[in-house]
């Protein structure tokens, strides 16, 4: 070679490693959902974005890939299956927190000795500091374990229901539903405010979903909370969830044992609780209100004193022109049912969110668990989360030390109640069972029938759609033939 030739490969072999990197950096693929959609949530990707270069710069070896927004949830999955399948799947990928727990370890790495080494992020002497799990709420962690007793994700935000309350309207008129220590009581205060022309809670009736589901969850809850565990069917036990939701299966069996029967007096304390809730509390013209939005304009619009929404309406209520506050339904004491056996309400929300984060199972193989769990970590330190959650305020953070929205408030104590017992009336059983039973309730609580044509009715409703789902689930129910 000539000296021009050996001169030129040693230049461009300068120039090469000049430009190369001290080490060679690591890259960690990041899909977090609606953390990053730049094209429809500009102001929530710059936080996130915001965060990613500030742990690139404090870890310049590596390269935090975020994946953008995929919207059609059924798109998302079919993109992830199909990342699984050709084996390139995300470092770090979000998933239901139930369908993770199904795939466990195929997919997804167990985070337990994880969560109990510290957060290096974390404040010294603040929660997460000495073990990264002190950093999440109990209940919630709780909820999204799997039954091998694995955590395969963590949650930083949760979806929850409760009342957002106009102060103003409430403070006028001698009101303060802090006080309420019971059921009675808060029937006691729509009494009080009915007197006065005003129209106490908004919630709204139709055939299909509404917002009146959630408050059946919780009345036939109280009135069958003591019964409701005997009816847990081993197979889907979860010695971590001492306490959990009935499925339409473990229903279907107590209906067909005549466990949950209109003959039961627990069924006469939940049509009770149901017609004082109808008379007393729900606006007038509650089963002629057609959508949620309508409700939600009605509050805004000062028509109601209070008003049962989710977590994702607290953004467009910051600018209202009255003060907002929020609450919920108190417990139900041994007076307004002698059946209850918590001293708290139960919630309807779950931590089916935005925030269910985890680690698919292929990372040990690549080598970049250890960068991912410190890339998760750093994101979840209170400090840095509470930045991207004040730019996700239709979420509740379940992050130690981070605030929801001003509105929201009591939705973060909400969110740690019990879970309710049984499902919207539209998954209880079949969609028959639940358009049937929406068309009783609503004949019951507007006086069109009473209790015993109710039950009468009723009981052939529920026999009628255990049947048939008996018939459709012959191979797997087997207690069917019992």
């Amino acid at each position: 070679m000539s000296l021009s030739a050996r001169l030129t490969a040693a230049t461009a072999g300068a120039v090469l490693l000049a430009a190369m990197p001290a080490s060679a950096q690591t890259t960690i693929s990041a899909y977090v959902n609606q953390y990053y959609a730049p094209e429809t949530n500009p102001e929530l990707s710059a936080v996130t974005e915001e965060l990613v270069v500030e742990y690139e710069a404090e870890h310049p070896d590596v390269d935090i890939q975020l994946i953008a927004h995929i919207a059609d949830v059924n798109a998302y999955q079919a993109w992830l299956t199909t990342r699984f399948t050709a084996g390139d799947e995300p470092d770090i990928a979000w998933q239901q927190f139930y369908q993770r727990n199904s795939e466990r370890g195929d997919n997804w790495l167990a985070l337990n000795d994880y969560l109990e080494a510290p957060n290096p992020y974390a404040v010294a002497g603040e929660p997460g500091s000495e073990r990264w799990i002190d950093s999440f709420f109990e209940n919630v962690l709780a909820q999204i374990r799997a039954g091998d007793g694995s955590w395969y994700q963590v949650n930083t935000n949760w979806v929850e229901t409760g009342f957002y309350v106009n102060e103003d309207m409430l403070s006028a008129n001698g009101v303060d539903i802090s006080s309420w220590q019971d059921w009675g009581d808060m029937i006691d205060t729509c009494r009080q405010l009915r007197e006065q022309g005003i129209q106490p809670i908004g919630v709204f009736m139709t055939p299909e979903w509404s917002t009146y589901q959630w408050l059946d969850d919780i009345i036939v809850t109280g009135a069958f909370a003591d019964v409701m565990q005997s009816w847990y069917l081993e197979k889907y036990d979860n010695e971590f969830l001492p306490w959990r939701q009935l499925n339409p299966e473990e229903f279907a069996k107590a209906v067909k044992e005549g466990k949950f029967s209109v003959e039961d007096p627990r069924f006469d304390t939940y049509l009770q609780l149901t017609k004082d809730m109808a008379d007393n509390c729900l606006v007038e013209g509650f089963a002629g209100i057609p959508e949620y939005d309508t409700l939600f304009n009605m509050f805004y619009n000062q028509q109601v004193a209070m008003v049962w929404l989710g977590s994702w309406s607290a953004p467009s209520l910051e600018d209202v022109p009255f003060s907002v506050g929020s609450g919920y339904m108190p417990p139900f004491s041994k007076q307004d049912s002698p059946y209850a056996i918590h001293d708290t309400s139960y919630r309807v929300g779950g931590p089916s969110s935005s925030g269910q984060f985890g680690l698919t199972a292929r990372t040990a193989e690549r080598g970049t668990a250890e960068i991912a769990i410190d890339f998760l970590r750093f994101f979840t330190a209170p400090q840095n989360y509470a930045r991207v959650a004040a730019a996700d305020s239709g979420y509740i953070p379940v992050i130690e030390g981070v605030e929801p929205p001003a509105v929201a408030t009591a939705f973060q104590e909400i969110a740690q109640l019990p879970e309710r017992g049984l499902t919207d009336p539209i998954g209880r059983l079949n969609q028959q069972f639940g358009t049937e039973h929406n068309r009783l309730m609503q004949s019951f609580m507007l006086g069109e029938i009473d209790a015993a044509q109710l039950k009468n009715q009723y009981q052939r409703a529920l026999d009628r759609a255990v049947e048939d789902m008996c018939f459709e689930n012959e191979a797997e129910w087997t207690w069917c033939a019992e």
